[in-house]
């Protein structure tokens, strides 16, 4: 599974560097090994007595979690590979996921090959598992056979045409390339998603009545789990799409204001009066250029008794000398995208005759949760 998102804050478990990348296993990656443990360990019934087969169940596990990460490094690497800065890899009880940042360059043809990388790499390892079966024998045999139909199913699970699957970003690829609109594509991977949640959900009862048997307990659970991943990221999707949807009406000139110069020595206390969100207090170079913009709230942490000796320089952001420069007409999401491409805080709305203005993402913006 692939995420477009940014993973930066430290989380409880295990973090390491493999292959270049950050690596997180919280806590609840050990419920994952436990059900899988669970759910194969009838598997292993006649290879071992109980205690070997519980062994041969958690050894199994813990591979398939393995096998997941490599699933997640193709991803990475097909991410880096477009030059995409990627914050890390996050191992969960229900998988994993890869975060990265796109560029102004991603298009359909990326993210399909981004999403294909993912299964690709999974079907790969059930084949290696499988043809490396086929050479031995007795636990090494149930071992590797078990992970190599484990990896065939993820793999192709992985490849149904529904968000958030790798699969329903290939549909998005595609909508989007036959519509011009990632949004679009965006929306129709979703509710494909849904559908297929929906079609899960029941899957242990059409299969039931079918044979004309009642569906087992563990197969209804494992279909409610899997509806409730697929139907919940389905559903963050469509939010997804909705955003920026609303996004792309808002323009920079509706997020600019305009900038106030300030002089760098004025004390704290000078300033606090005239901090008001509808404009920015500057900090401008000998050319008239904006160099750093007073921090509302660092000014306002000051102590009070404070405020008249500490300058507005020491409660101000440095602008980049390559900070963005957007027309006011430009889009909210060139914003974003200038943003993430310079990795700058602030950009500025320039307009033949009319004075600069400036956007500071971190007021404009605002995102809830990861």
């Amino acid at each position: 599974m692939t995420v477009v998102r940014d993973t930066s804050e430290p989380g409880h478990g295990w973090r390491f560097r493999l292959a270049g990348f950050t690596v997180t296993v919280p806590l609840n990656a050990l419920i994952g090994v436990l059900v899988i443990a669970l759910l194969w360990y009838p598997e292993f019934a006649g290879s071992a007595g109980l205690a070997g087969q519980w062994v041969l169940a958690g050894v199994f596990a813990v591979l398939l979690m393995v096998s997941i990460l490599g699933h997640e490094l193709a991803h990475g690497y097909a991410a880096r590979a477009f030059h995409y800065p990627v914050s890390g890899i996050t191992l969960w009880a229900m998988g994993g996921f890869t975060s990265y940042r796109t560029t102004a360059k991603h298009g359909p043809f990326r993210e399909a090959v981004i999403a294909l990388a993912g299964p690709a790499a999974t079907l790969a390892i059930a084949l290696v598992a499988w043809l490396a079966s086929r050479s031995v024998g007795g636990l090494a045999f149930d071992l590797l056979a078990a992970l190599a139909s484990a990896n065939f199913l993820i793999g192709f699970f992985n490849l149904l045409p529904g968000a958030p699957l790798d699969g329903g970003a290939v549909v998005k690829a595609i909508v989007w390339a036959a519509t011009g609109s990632a949004v679009t594509g965006q929306v129709v991977a979703a509710w494909v998603g849904r559908v297929l949640a929906a079609l899960i959900l029941v899957s242990p009862f059409l299969l039931a009545l079918q044979v004309g048997g009642t569906p087992s307990l563990t197969l209804i659970l494992v279909a409610v789990v899997l509806a409730w991943v697929l139907w919940s990221g389905a559903s963050a999707s469509l939010k997804q799409a909705a955003a920026a949807r609303t996004l792309a009406a808002v323009t920079a000139g509706d997020l600019a204001v305009p900038m106030v110069a300030v002089p760098a020595a004025l004390p704290v206390s000078a300033v606090l009066p005239d901090l008001r969100p509808d404009r920015a207090l500057v900090v401008t170079d000998e050319g008239g250029r904006a160099r750093a913009v007073v921090v509302a709230a660092a000014a306002q942490a000051v102590p009070p008794e404070a405020r008249d000796r500490i300058s507005v320089a020491a409660v101000t952001a440095s602008v980049a000398a390559d900070a963005p420069v957007l027309p006011p007409q430009a889009p909210a999401t060139d914003v974003v995208a200038a943003c993430q491409a310079t990795g700058s805080r602030f950009v500025f709305v320039v307009a033949p005759g009319i004075a600069a203005r400036l956007i500071d993402t971190d007021a404009a913006f605002v995102t809830e949760g990861p």
